[in-house]
């Protein structure tokens, strides 16, 4: 494994850029774009595009578990707490686009 592997943060350097995260966002919105989305969004400050994957990947009950959780992904910081800063909005984009 590499040491590039080993440093989780260092996630945000590995984000694709904003027009892949859009392409994911419209293709999650054809299904996922509900009022689970919406309620989701009201636990990341509004941020409704990721509630859209968040929702689409995890589902609303676990989506709304996993925002208030410390992630080991994110360098065990919550999901909630990444929406403040540049840096770590591109970590949770990253992560939500990796996610299966």
């Amino acid at each position: 494994m590499s040491a590039r592997a080993l440093k989780v943060e260092q996630l945000e350097d590995d984000y694709p850029g904003d027009a892949e995260w859009q392409v994911l966002v419209r293709l999650y919105e054809e299904d996922y774009l509900n009022d689970n989305a919406r309620t989701l969004a009201k636990r990341l400050d509004g941020n409704l595009d990721m509630a859209v994957i968040l929702y689409g990947k995890r589902g609303l009950k676990e989506g709304l578990w996993w925002v208030e959780q410390q992630v080991p992904a994110l360098d065990n910081i919550r999901p909630a707490d990444c929406l403040k800063d540049p840096k770590l909005i591109k970590r949770l984009r990253t992560a939500l686009m990796r996610m299966p």
